[in-house]
């Protein structure tokens, strides 16, 4: 076999971090519960082989597409302030004009 795998192993608190990443591929990667560097190597064929199942049938993620973009608001017209007049007829501003 003459292709390059790349292979990351990070050991953090009780769990490591174990990415497989071959050319052309998007990276498979797997969290275990062990810190040891022994634990950890011992999980990389697995995922070696894990990832080539993958890259087979699907070497790269599909891409991401969110959600539809919606188009933006319709301004609504503001309404025009009605400029304010007193009534000319003294008895219409206090009220006291008969309908009759």
């Amino acid at each position: 076999m003459d292709e390059e795998l790349k292979i990351v192993i990070r050991l953090k608190g009780s769990t490591a971090l174990i990415g497989v990443q071959q050319k052309d591929t998007d990276p498979v990667m797997e969290t275990i519960l062990d810190t040891s560097i022994d634990g950890a190597l011992a999980a990389v064929s697995n995922l070696v082989t894990l990832a080539r199942q993958r890259w087979a049938t699907n070497p790269r993620n599909p891409k991401y597409e969110g959600p539809p973009v919606s188009p933006p608001p319709v301004p609504v017209p503001q309404r025009q302030p009605v400029p304010f007049s007193k009534p000319k007829d003294p008895q219409v501003a206090a009220g006291q004009k008969s309908m009759l």
